[in-house]
Formats: C-alpha cells, structure tokens, sequence
C-alpha cells in the first residue's frame, strides 16, 4: 500500500456544542439543506461535517488539494460526502459519529467498525487504527468554547475526574491548605485522580512538553484555545505507553495542522463582586496547498486579581491579601507539515509562552502587605520545539522520528516586608529544560480472521535538568543561598501488540469484536532506577450496542528533581497553633525536598462499559470502574500539620523539647532564612518542638473509584438539535505512611479531592443560535483538624452560554460570531471553615472557586 501519515487532520464540529469529555454522535441519516459553492474539497467536507455534528478524519494531501462540485439540496451526511467525493478517488466511512475519508491508495474494502482506520491514531495506543483499551475522552475546541471556557485552564477545572487543587491561580495560603497545593507561578496544571500535577502527563501533539511550573507540572493554559483542535484525556496509568507521570492518566492536546484564512477575535469580563477582570485577544491565520500547511496563534490575556477585600468571607483578612492573582500572559504557537516526497513527510511545531503574575500575602490581619507581609512576582518564560519525519516503508509500516527540546523558567522576585521596611529581597529561579529524541515504527504483522495484527516498536532518549538558584539581599548584604544545577537522563524501549481475535469477518453470536492489546516500556535511569512497566487490555464487544473494555497494568513516576532538590524552609509559629502543643514555647515547621526519595511505582486497573441502544438513537451511556494501588507514594508525611502533636501516626516526624544544637542545625541550611511569626525575637535554646513535613515516600496510597457520562442528542433536523449530557466521579483515597500504622483517610477530607464531582447541562440549537445551560457539583468534605470534626458544604453552580453566529456571506458580518458567558449564575460563595492561623483563607481554595459570578463576551470574525 502506499504513504500513510500517522498524524491526521481531525476536524471536530464547530457546530455543536458540548458539555464534559466525549463528543455526542452525529447521525447521518439526518437531513440538513445544502447550498456550498464549488470549492476546495477539504473546505466542503468541513462544512458538512459541521451541519451534521460530525467528526471529520482525512489526509490533507488528499482533499486540500482537489475541487469540490457546487453542493446544493436537502440531503443526508452521507449523500452529501458521495456528492462531494464524486469522481475524486476518494470513498467516505461513517463509524461512531466520524466521517473517515480513504486515500485513493487505501481501497475501499477497510474495516467499516473502525477498527482499522489507518490514519488515526487515538491517544491511548501507538498503533494507528487501534481501538484502545483504555477510557479515552475526547473534547473539540468548539465544545470547550460551548462551555463558556476561555482557556485549557478554565476548561479542566470543570473535568469531574480533575482536582483543582495543586497547582492552579485560584489556590490560596502559600501550601497551608495542604503541603502538595500551592500556587508558585499561577499556572494551570492537570491533577487526574488528585494525585499531583507530577502524576498526569501532558502532551501537545502526542510529544512531552518542559516542566513549567516549580512543582514541575505542565501548564496547560500556555496553549491558546484557538490554536487546537481537541483535547484526548486518558484516565488510566499508561506507563507501559508513555513512560514516567502516566500514573493518573495522559491528557493529549492536538493543535490544528492547518487553518487557511485569518480569524480575529477578543473577549472581556469579570467579576460583579470584583477583580477578575478579563481581556483576552487572539489572532489565527495559516494556509494550504498541495502537500502541506500551516498555521500561526497567538493569544494575549489580563485577568486582574481577586484580594480578600473583594470578598464578604474573607473580611477577616487584610484587603490587600490575595486570594486569586493577577496575571499577563501572552503565547505564540505554531505547527506545519510538508510532504518532502510521496514517501516521506515532515511535521513541526513549536510554541512560546510569557506569564507574569503577583501575590500578596501579608503577615497580619492587621496590615497590608507592604507593611508587613510577603510580596511575590514570578514572571515564566517558556519555550518548545518538536519536528518529526514520517517514512513510509511501503506495504503498511511506517517510521517515525521525533527530537523535541523545550525550556521553562520561572524566575520570582519576593520583597519581604516588615513595619513597612523592606528587610529581604529574594531572587529565585527555577530553570527547566526538556531534550528527547525518539524513533519507532509501526505496521501490520499479519492477518487473521478477525483483523490485522499490528505491532508498534520504538526506543529513545530523554533528558530533563533543573538549575534552582536563590539569592538574597538583607540590609545592603547580597548572598547567593542556594545553586544547585541538577539532570537526570532515561534511555527507553517500548512494544505494543494488537491483536483482533474477532472483527466484522468473523463475528458470532455475543462476540461482535474481541480484541487483545499488549504493551511494555523499559526505561533506565544510570544510577537511579530500572524499571519495566506492563500492561494488558481488552475490548470485548458482544453486540453493536455494547463494548467491555478492562485493562491492568503498572505505572511509575520518578521523584522529579524539584521534589528532590526543592529549597528548604521553616517557619517558626506560635504554640497556640498547634492544639496539644507540648508547653508554650514556639514551634519549628520545616518542609521542603529530599534528596534520597524513590521512585513512585503502582498497580493500575479498569473496567468499563459502554452502552448506545439502537432503539435510542444518539443516546450512549458509560460507565468505568478504576483502581490505583501505589507504594512509595511522594507525599509530605504530614498530612494534618495541626495534628501532628496529638496524633500519634506523626510521632516520627515530631521532635519535642530540641535542644538548642537540634534547632540550630535544622535552620542551618535555610536558603530564605527562618521565618519567625511569632513576633519575639528567635532563641533556639526556647524552641517546643520540631515538625518536619518535608517530602517522605510514603508507604502505600489507594485511589479508586467510579466515573458516570451519558449523552443524548436529539436531531431535530434542519440544523436543529437538543443535545443533553452528564457526567460525574466518584473517588475514595487512603493513605498509609508507614507499614502498621492506620490508614489515612484523603478523597472526602479538607483540601483533598472531594468524594463526588459532577457536571451536567442542555445546549439547544436553532439554525444559527445556540443556548446552553450547565450545572456543576463539587462534593463536600470533612475538616478534621480540629476537634471536633465538621463539615465543609458542597459547592453547586449554574453556568448559561449564548451563541449566535452570523449568515451573512459577504460583508462586515460574514463570519461572525458572537458568544455570551454567565457562570456561576446565581453567585454561589465557598463555605467558611475553621482556621487559627488568623491570616490563613478562610475557605477552601482547592475545591471551591473565589471569582463569584462571572460575565464574558466575546466576538470573532472569520476572514
């Protein structure tokens, strides 16, 4: 057979509107009115894939290239296609809501269940045309944008099976509302499952990204909403596919190969309550032609902060305490591909992002922060450059080439001030960088009855360094207390087998489709760790209307260097603090890195369902059972700081009555120095006790639980449709530090995943408007901090979005598009909870969000 890219132009319905992951089904069968002027094919099919809410998959080669004849009458999907496609060579697939355009090279005898799509390749497997094992969401950009999402940021805080706590612009308290959660450069990093931001990997276009921010996570907002095409989610360990961080799943962005034409657009809102205040600008222009394309975007946005001025709940605050940063971020991105002959191609992109934000945090209830307090400007700058050389070996193989080299940095400037004198200022920077080079390939082995055997093999190179430099200026004296320049390299095979017992050829009854998917990655790491992570899935399908799929394996993620080398700190608090404090004296808190921590290793399974009743038509119903068992979890082992006296499964962590060398040693090596709260000049001889939460792999954590989606859409024909959609998760997570001591209980409790997370909304269109109305739900927890325990309310919202698009089609209203966003409609306010640190927010920030009501509207123009 001849060339086959591996990566396609997906080009996901701009019509229809979404809720959560997982497009809702178009139908063919439907009829919709057509009037399209002769035009480039590619352009054509787009259009009608749009009217029909369907999914779009060709060869840009193919269709860019080719003239579509005029297209007019009232017409199915399908007929449209053959219309379209008519004397061109090409032939059309309709599979699960996707149109598939075959090359003229492919024949028209492939597999019409999908199964054996040779230009797709879903994130999940490395084989192209495979149906994966594992739960795959998929979300266009038309449906993030439905939502009333602005950015990638905005729009996986929504995700049920996402925590947003971590690393996130809205979380508060400087790590006192959990040591893992901290905001340090308001940057938006996904956390599946709640187990970290170092824990989900994030990829654009199927290739790893620089760590971004000093957690050493990835920021996904850095990727303009304009520039992609979908976003593909896994929620499952995926190790054995894709290395280190796949513990909690994988989340795939996917830009636009291509775009022809220039798109304009900009976007205000805020907040009625105050702050929040949002301008957002993008540009997008690119073009086609005959074997390759191009597109350009970039995005500038201000959102000013949210202080605690703002707020009525946080009244006991200082006004200038700031609950949500402001930040001015601007991005520019890229992508291409060019054939270079019939057999070999060339894919690129690259991306930079600039992010400054400021927090305040002052000292006191009292006093500003420029009084007394801490003021913190971390300016980002990052940068990503991927190419990839596809050849296509003939017959069905093909190979690929990736280098791929990026960098982040994080640079923050601190004033430290005390009775309105600056007294410190603190220069820190947390350089990272990223170089990989990998080369695999992937084709069919041989043929059975029930499909073709395919088999994808591949190995490379990866290297990721962290250059942490501190410096520190006290009265006209400038010291340099930390230069740690760190890297760590990993050499890496992997293998994947597909194997198809059962297809469309040589179906039973109650066997439809049962397919096997094999895989394993070895990674080494000189002088650290080897590690081979398995994994085994299958996809049974006994009817059209019903498919099984479960999966096992094991997932690893590698202690990243921040974690290892992180700066030390510690805070010297009051006793009354801490409830059973030993006697009166102040106490020590120390956190920060490790440098002897392991690598985090677990065991990953799931089992899901999927049901699409064909007296029902467009309704599908999912269900997924998942399990992640780890050991030598990274945590900081101090889990409830304000316990650690009265709870003996701290005990080890806790010094009672130091002497005054303990103490002196402890604070030795402090690259910010000692910060003392307590307001009484420091004597190590007078210290009560000594809790030391730096990072500990703990000894087990279990994380399991049961996510829910259901989607219907009601074709109303004539463009016209009702579309519903559900989905929630259902988490339960224990912690166990240390073997023989109790379990701990996470999901549920204050400052950890809630129990139940859920989103459910309606989107009715009527020609060229569009109305959509979205609840979400952020479960309650449990503060059990002090005694006695209490609960923290549930978090419920309602989110309106308007669309109208123009018809005009010439003219200053040709391509127009106006959209209208209400979220959080009725203002719903975070519950108060219990703190005795006066300046401590007085609401959870890492479940329930402090922006209040928020207005948007946005217009765009197509040229």
């Amino acid at each position: 057979m001849g060339k086959r890219t591996s990566i396609v132009a997906a080009l996901l319905t701009g019509a229809a509107l979404g809720l959560c992951p997982g497009s809702a089904q178009g139908r063919p069968e439907a009829v919709y009115a057509f009037d399209l002027s002769s035009q480039n094919l590619g352009d054509a099919l787009r259009a009608v894939a749009a009217r029909a809410g369907l999914e779009l998959y060709a060869s840009a080669q193919d269709v860019n290239a080719v003239s579509a004849p005029h297209l007019q009458g009232s017409l199915t999907a399908r007929q449209a296609i053959e219309q379209l496609l008519k004397g061109s060579g090409l032939k059309a697939r309709f599979s699960k809501g996707a149109i598939v355009i075959v090359g003229r090279s492919q024949g028209a005898d492939a597999d019409p269940e999908g199964t054996d799509d040779p230009e797709i390749i879903v994130t999940g497997t490395h084989i192209r045309g495979a149906v994966p094992s594992a739960p795959v969401k998929k979300v266009s950009r038309s449906e993030i944008e439905g939502e009333g999402h602005h950015d990638l940021g905005d729009f996986i805080r929504s995700i049920p099976a996402n925590f947003s706590g971590g690393q996130n612009p809205g979380v508060t308290g400087g790590g006192d509302q959990g040591a893992d959660n901290e905001n340090s450069s308001s940057s938006s990093a996904l956390n599946l499952r709640g187990l970290g931001p170092a824990a989900t990997l994030t990829l654009l276009n199927g290739h790893r990204l620089a760590y971004d921010t000093v957690a050493q996570g990835v920021d996904i907002s850095q990727i303009p909403l304009v520039a992609i095409d979908r976003v593909e989610i896994v929620t499952d360990g995926s190790s054995a596919l894709y290395g280190s961080d796949a513990v909690g799943g994988v989340a795939n962005v996917i830009l636009r190969r291509d775009y022809k034409g220039l798109l304009a657009s900009a976007r205000v809102g805020g907040a009625p309550d105050g702050g929040d205040t949002q301008q957002q600008y993008d540009l997008l222009t690119g073009s086609r032609w005959s074997g390759g394309g191009f597109m350009v975007a970039g995005s500038y946005s201000n959102v000013t902060a949210i202080t605690a001025g703002q707020r009525s709940y946080t009244s006991n605050l200082d006004p200038s305490s700031t609950l949500v940063p402001w930040q001015s971020q601007y991005s520019l991105i890229a992508a291409g591909h060019q054939d270079l002959t019939n057999d070999l191609s060339l894919e690129l992109d690259a991306q930079y992002n600039h992010r400054v934000s400021q927090t305040a945090a002052p000292f006191l209830t009292t006093s500003s922060v420029t009084t007394n307090g801490l003021l913190q400007r971390p300016v980002v700058q990052s940068a990503n450059v991927s190419a990839t050389l596809h050849w296509g070996l003939g017959g069905s193989w093909t190979v690929s080439a990736t280098g791929v080299y990026g960098f982040s940095n994080n640079h923050v400037l601190a004033h430290q001030y005390l009775s309105g004198v600056e007294t410190l200022q603190s220069r820190l920077n947390y350089d990272n960088d990223l170089a990989t080079g990998e080369i695999g390939a992937e084709g069919i082995l041989f043929k059975l009855p029930g499909g073709d055997v395919k088999l994808a093999v591949g190995g490379g190179y990866r290297h990721v360094g962290l250059d942490i430099l501190v410096n520190q200026e006290s009265g006209g004296v400038s010291a340099v207390t930390t230069d740690t320049t760190s890297g760590r390299g990993v050499w890496f095979g992997y293998g994947e087998l597909s194997l198809p017992l059962v297809g469309h050829i040589n179906r039973v009854p109650l066997v439809d489709l049962l397919q096997f998917d094999f895989a394993a990655r070895y990674e080494d790491y000189p002088g650290n760790a080897q590690l081979v992570t398995p994994k085994i899935g299958v996809v049974y399908r006994p009817d059209p209307a019903v498919t099984i799929r479960g999966g096992w394996g094991k997932s690893f993620k590698t202690q990243t260097l921040y974690q290892q080398y992180q700066q030390q700190e510690g805070d010297l608090l009051p006793a009354w603090v801490f409830p059973g404090a030993p006697s009166d004296l102040p106490v020590l808190l120390l956190s920060g890195g490790n440098p002897d921590l392991k690598p985090e290793k677990a065991t990953t399974w799931d089992v899901g369902i999927t049901v699409a009743p064909p007296a029902i038509p467009g309704l599908e119903v999912e269900a997924t059972w998942f399990d992640i068992h780890y050991r030598d979890r990274v945590v900081s082992p101090v889990a409830n700081v304000l316990g650690a006296f009265t709870d003996p499964v701290y005990a080890q962590y806790v010094t009672i009555a130091p002497s005054a060398a303990a103490v002196a040693a402890a604070i030795a090596n402090l690259p910010q120095g000692l910060s003392n709260q307590t307001g009484a000049p420091f004597d190590p001889s007078a210290v009560g006790g000594i809790i030391n939460t730096s990072l500990q792999n703990a000894e087990t954590q279990h994380v399991r639980g049961l996510d829910l989606a259901a989607r219907y859409k009601i074709d109303l024909g004539h463009e016209n449709f009702i579309k519903l959609e559900s989905s929630a998760s259902y988490l339960e997570s224990e912690e166990q530090l240390s073997p023989g001591f109790p379990q701990l209980q996470m999901a549920g409790v204050i400052f950890n995943p809630p129990h139940w997370r859920g989103r459910a909304g309606a989107s009715w269109q009527q020609n060229n408007v569009t109305i959509s109305a979205f609840g979400s739900y952020v479960g309650g927890t449990i503060d059990n901090r002090y005694t006695p325990d209490v609960r923290v309310g549930s978090f419920k919202t309602v989110d309106l979005v308007g669309q109208w698009r123009s018809k005009a089609k010439s003219g200053l209203g040709s391509g127009m598009t106006f959209a209208l966003s209400v979220q959080n409609l009725f203002n719903a306010k975070p519950a108060v909870i219990r703190n005795s640190i006066p300046t401590d927010p007085p609401y959870d920030s890492t479940n329930y969000p402090a922006a209040g009501r928020v207005i948007g509207v946005s217009i765009s123009k197509e040229f």
